[in-house]
């Protein structure tokens, strides 16, 4: 029995249907979804299927883009899976078919099912790093980590097979090198683990899909003659796992990969988020897929999880959802090193939020939908432009002027993972459990299904979230349609960031119990009956923890889930204002097709005025900043100024007096208090 607190409804049981997110969703898929195919094709000038077409013509020495150009157009098909699978969209569908085509033609080439064109074109005798090669540059086992996740996101849309054969094959070849079995040519295996994961999650969604559908092994093997051994491949994530700081016998190079790989210590011994956001992001979110499907009374895992969340979450997690704060290697910093012009990548975001969403399948707390919520809004659709074809890769919280986004990149491994995680956003807005359904997010939607009641029956069910006014209202219908009157418990997501909210059904008001997070409505239901839902939703200053120094007398503006900046273009007296105590003024602006927008007085009785960060610099190059000073009566504070260069530890503790850390414990952002005084140096 797997480990899960919630559970998600299949992909193709939720719909978008109104409402913000499916306006951007509806631009992604007929804009958005199309430029990046455009531009990948075009790659080079060869365009990015040459690798393959080279592969299968047996001509080496030449490669289009970096090692990982597998992964990314693999990625790009996971993406457009997941919109067509609700979505259908034959001409996207026909395109991925030719591309499962070519990639299959190209794995045939090989006998034992190895597919990474790079290290076939440029270095074929260094597989798997060996021979002097480097696993962190060839990027293998996260190119078949893609593979894997394009094969079973496009056989649960479409239904075919190709592209999955191909994900099997090659982990079937990973599994023969790395956990091979007793007896077995190679026994007992080489010792590598991935450089930069993906694979781990990926791998144990392959376990699961043959283990949901027995039969597609059946399949695989009369139409494909493959073999299909689904216990073999949780082995595999688990070894990759378990030897991580384990370099005695590492094969590959290098054998120590260090913090940048998450690979300086055994799992169970770390504690602290290090090294490449993204590479870690995605590393832990395997792991918490792992402990999920690991039967342990001491969860291991599962235990790590928690531990690498916390520390996460508490002390290196920007307000916009981002992380990685330091340019160099695309890493995290130390505790509370949060500079404003960090590096904060787009994909760095997108693993966030996939790890948020499977710490909440494995802890039902709404805590990790606050987290996936805002690195969603705030980190991951700011890395689109408002027209829907330009792209950042990277996400401060200041700017000079100078940054902008760009129509494509060097390394364009932005855009894959952008659509990754908007083609599956709706997976997170419902979850189950046994006798209880949750609306995780607020967001115009319908899920029609089934659930499992407390005593274990089945209950078809239709749930509707309509006239959803966020992010701009604080509004939401929810509508239930159970087959039949049905007692169970609705769980209705409080977001941290709501102000007063209320929930009334069927126009009555009741004292909800609140548990993680959740407002648990308790009653028998019947069809059409509604849940009316209102949040304040003011703005408000949100200061950082006193220890964060390059915040240290600034705030930050938010109203619901959306973080604000000021940009040049509406503050042409500048960005780095100082604001005032005088009350934020919410206006409707026709801006981007109706926003709203921040207004209010600096403390020297200007103007400012702030947008959404999401929509910065999409009226041409300009300053913008999202921490402003703020005046403060009575407060003497040194401001510092910190980079994404330097390193917050340095200054840790060389401010003036005591630090109050009264009503931060386990808060790394809170609302501003203006009635905070100032504690002077004892004598």
């Amino acid at each position: 029995m797997s480990n899960i607190a919630v559970e998600r409804p299949a992909h193709r049981q939720v719909k978008m249907t109104e409402g913000f997110w499916a306006g951007q969703l509806y631009k992604i898929h007929q804009v958005t979804v199309w430029d990046v195919l455009e531009k990948f094709e075009k790659d080079h000038e060869e365009g990015i299927m040459k690798n393959y077409e080279w592969v299968i013509e047996g001509k080496g020495g030449r490669h289009v883009g970096p090692p990982w150009y597998d992964g990314l157009i693999c990625e790009v098909i996971r993406g457009i899976s997941d919109i067509i699978a609700v979505n259908f969209d034959e001409k996207l569908d026909k395109k991925i078919e030719a591309y499962a085509e070519i990639i299959a033609a190209a794995q045939e080439k090989d006998p034992d099912g190895y597919i990474n064109t790079y290290t076939t074109l440029i270095c074929p005798g260094k597989r798997w790093g060996g021979n002097g090669g480097s696993l962190i540059w060839q990027h293998e086992t996260y190119n078949i980590g893609c593979l894997t996740e394009a094969g079973i996101h496009y056989y649960r849309a479409t239904g075919k097979k190709r592209l999955l054969s191909c994900a099997v094959k090659a982990v079937n070849g990973m599994c023969n090198v790395m956990v091979p079995d007793p007896g077995t040519p190679g026994y007992p295996g080489k010792n590598i683990v991935p450089a930069h994961s993906l694979a781990e999650e990926a791998v144990i969604k392959l376990y699961c899909l043959f283990r949901e559908e027995p039969g597609l092994s059946g399949d695989m093997e009369q139409e494909y003659g493959i073999c299909v051994q689904p216990e073999r491949y949780y082995r595999l994530v688990k070894f990759w796992m378990d030897h991580r700081g384990v370099h005695h016998d590492r094969y590959s190079m290098p054998h120590y990969m260090g913090e940048y790989s998450q690979d300086h210590c055994r799992i169970t011994e770390q504690s602290e988020v290090v090294g490449h956001a993204v590479r870690a992001a995605l590393m832990y979110t395997g792991l918490t897929a792992l402990g999920i499907e690991t039967e342990e009374a001491d969860n291991s895992y599962l235990r790590a999880a928690v531990r690498l969340w916390d520390n996460m979450e508490h002390t290196k997690l920007h307000i916009s959802g981002g992380i990685g704060a330091v340019h160099n290697e695309e890493r995290f910093g130390y505790q509370y090193d949060l500079p404003n012009d960090a590096y904060l990548e787009t994909c760095a975001g997108a693993a966030l939020a996939f790890w948020a969403g499977e710490m909440h399948r494995a802890f039902g707390d709404g805590k990790y939908m606050d987290v996936l919520e805002c690195a969603v809004m705030n980190n991951v659709l700011p890395c689109l432009s408002e027209d829907g074809t330009r792209y950042f890769y990277e996400n401060p919280l200041i700017s000079d002027g100078e940054t902008e986004r760009w129509s494509w990149h060097g390394c364009p491994c932005c855009p894959p993972m952008f659509l990754k995680i908007m083609g599956c956003l709706q997976d997170y807005i419902y979850g189950f459990s046994k006798g209880r359904v949750y609306v995780n997010l607020h967001m115009g939607s319908r899920y029609e299904g089934t659930m499992e009641g407390r005593d274990g029956s089945r209950l078809e069910l239709a749930v509707e979230q309509t006239a959803c006014g966020l992010p701009w209202k604080g509004t939401n219908r929810i509508v239930l349609h159970p087959q039949e009157k049905a007692s169970f418990i609705l769980a209705v997501r409080r977001p941290a960031w709501s102000g007063e909210m209320t929930v009334l059904v069927n126009d009555e008001l009741a004292d909800w119990p609140l548990e993680k997070g959740y407002f648990l409505i308790e009653r028998e239901w019947q069809d059409a009956d509604v849940v009316q839902i209102s949040m304040e939703l003011p703005a408000v200053k949100v200061e950082a923890h006193p220890f964060v120094t390059a915040d240290a007398g600034r705030v930050a503006l938010q109203r619901g889930p959306l973080l604000y900046c000021l940009e040049e273009t509406d503050n042409p007296l500048g960005t780095d204002v100082l604001l005032g105590e005088g009350e934020l003024k919410i206006t409707d602006s026709a801006l981007f097709g109706g926003i709203s927008i921040i207004e209010g007085e600096t403390a020297e009785g200007g103007k400012f005025r702030a947008l959404p960060y999401y929509l910065w610099n999409n009226r041409g190059k300009g300053k913008m900043n999202v921490w402003i000073r703020q005046q403060k009566a009575g407060e003497v504070r040194e401001e510092r100024k910190e980079e994404a260069a330097g390193f917050a530890a340095h200054g840790a503790g060389t401010g003036a007096g005591e630090t109050d850390l009264t009503g931060w414990e386990g808060r790394l952002y809170r609302r501003y208090d203006r009635n905070i005084t100032f504690v002077p140096p004892k004598a």
